[in-house]
């Protein structure tokens, strides 16, 4: 069974992921990039989730 958790335990991380991307894509690592960006979509689909 899944843990519940509340919309900002999941707004939380994508913010510090997006910033976390931004500044890969601009030391110029363009795998890490794509890694977070996979990790992010996965906790914006856990958001579309009905609650």
């Amino acid at each position: 069974m899944r843990e519940t958790k509340s919309i900002n335990d999941i707004r939380t991380p994508i913010r510090e992921l997006s910033v976390r991307a931004n500044a890969a894509h601009k030391e110029g690592r363009h795998d890490d990039p794509a890694e977070i960006e996979r990790r992010i979509q996965g906790f914006w689909e856990e958001l579309a989730e009905p609650r």
